[in-house]
């Protein structure tokens, strides 16, 4: 079985980082590998604390969990300073030739931070230029760029900016945008815009899921593009089976909850050759192309 990596903070309530990407990497058929970059004290109600891991154990893990194996992909979430990005950075430069999506993952939903300020500046200066794709969502963009995302016109332009830092293309998620949440995907040349539904509950994971479901495709060989539309229509299903496993707090998802999951094939591999999940009834009228 091919095998896939995840570098992330462990969530206890199993909603994100390692433990998410993870489920998802076998839903698609792959090996899941997962390095964590922290435990996140957390529950349904959000993150209380985060406890970093240590340089050593951090790059001890990575070296151990990976040697000798032909990894196919990897999926970057959490890194809470600029130990965890060096070591990370260097793990890169040995392994080319493979997908690589960082999703820029700087605080917790409740503004608790997960990265210091040098962790950010060494993860943009070390890391863009070594990934695939950059996937922020509006709030992260504009952390990045230092200008304020929250229209579709700003969400461009910073699309454009990121992509100037080094990554082969940009995906700004679009659910802090005004409006209608709207993704936008910029690869040098042109955009590619989603537009959505923005659901009534607030979903924990949602970020986690996209970039490593997006992993997933691209490992197994989609064009960015396919991989980008493919992507929604696996999150639109995915999104559409969220549950809560309290009485209050943020609703979770899980790949066992989609019958399709369970029947050891993967998703790739179930829809290699035809149009099922990028023309899912809804998303190529939901998709625009515009050149910059």
């Amino acid at each position: 079985m091919k095998s896939l990596v995840s570098i992330a903070g462990f969530d206890a309530s199993s909603g994100a980082g390692v433990v998410r990407d993870v489920d998802t990497f076998f839903s698609f058929g792959f090996h899941g590998i997962a390095v964590p970059t922290c435990i996140v004290v957390q529950g349904p109600g959000g993150v209380e604390r985060v406890e970093a891991s240590s340089e050593d154990l951090f790059r001890d893990t990575l070296r151990s969990a990976t040697v000798g194996i032909a990894v196919k992909g990897v999926k970057i979430g959490v890194l809470c300073d600029e130990c965890h990005v060096r070591a990370t950075a260097r793990f890169l430069a040995k392994r080319k030739d493979m997908p690589v999506v960082l999703d820029p993952v700087f605080a917790a939903k409740n503004g608790i931070p997960l990265i210091t300020d040098e962790g950010r500046a060494a993860c943009i200066d070390m890391l863009f230029g070594k990934v695939t794709v950059v996937t922020p969502n509006a709030e992260e963009a504009s952390a990045i760029t230092g200008t304020k995302v929250g229209t579709i016109k700003a969400a461009r332009k910073a699309a454009e900016r990121i992509h100037s830092l080094g990554p082969r293309a940009v995906i700004i998620k679009g659910g802090h945008l005004e409006g209608d949440p709207v993704d936008v995907l910029f690869d040098g040349k042109e955009h590619v815009l989603y537009r959505k539904t923005r659901l009534p509950r607030s979903i924990h994971g949602t970020g986690c899921s996209f970039s490593s479901a997006l992993a997933c495709f691209l490992a197994a060989g989609y064009s960015l593009s396919r991989a980008f539309m493919a992507t929604q229509g696996y999150l639109e299903r995915l999104l559409g089976s969220s549950y809560r496993i309290d009485r209050k707090g943020h609703f979770y998802v899980s790949s066992a909850t989609e019958r399709r999951f369970g029947h050891g094939k993967g998703i790739y591999e179930n829809t290699r050759g035809s149009r099922e999940i990028a023309g899912r009834p809804g998303s190529v009228e939901n998709m625009e192309m515009i050149r910059p």
